[in-house]
């Protein structure tokens, strides 16, 4: 579906038709985000509604059409992280010893395995390294920008983004994926 500058000027002056077809077009990608961030579906649904109520509030800030797929992916990251902060309870990160582990095969790994088996190890995750997790490999956001996003350390940042892909290579395992490859 090809969604037009018409159409975005349409939902700015508050168009419902115009805003059910971007509703349409971006609900699946946004719903999908939701779910890399929280630890269920209805968590997921909070996250999905409150990133479609501030992307209706705020299509005013969009200028350009060409904007609007990165735009309302920033959004609901946002809306993600806010729910991330408000949401969690004792979570007091201590700088922990960074260690860096060179072997990026866990992005072969976890490209051969379904979409849900992949949602579920992700969502098993503690809150920390899925958010980080989320943030850095599925995002790209750099550890600069996360300690930002997150009012944490990057050495945080990268220690949460360790861990988080030792516990996934430990999960893998016990699903008896026991060599990965490295791809170029």
């Amino acid at each position: 579906m090809e969604f037009t500058q018409k159409q975005l000027e349409a939902c700015k002056k508050n168009d419902a038709g115009a805003q059910r077809e971007l509703y349409k077009l971006y609900k699946a990608r946004v719903m999908g985000l939701c779910r890399r961030y929280t630890k269920n579906k209805e968590e997921a649904e909070d996250v999905f509604q409150e990133a479609f109520i501030r992307i209706f509030q705020n299509l005013g800030q969009l200028q350009e059409l060409n904007n609007l797929t990165p735009w309302v992916k920033r959004v609901a990251v946002n809306a993600a992280v806010n729910y991330y902060h408000k949401n969690k309870r004792h979570h007091h990160y201590a700088d922990l010893p960074e260690y860096d582990n060179p072997n990026d095969d866990y992005e072969l790994m976890l490209s051969q395995l379904t979409d849900e088996t992949l949602i579920d190890l992700i969502n098993g995750l503690p809150d920390g390294y899925r958010v980080v997790f989320n943030l850095h490999v599925v995002e790209g956001y750099s550890h600069a920008e996360i300690a930002d996003m997150l009012q944490v350390s990057e050495v945080t940042s990268r220690s949460q983004l360790n861990r988080a892909k030792q516990s996934l290579k430990s999960k893998l395992k016990a699903l008896g994926v026991l060599k990965y490859e490295k791809y170029a």
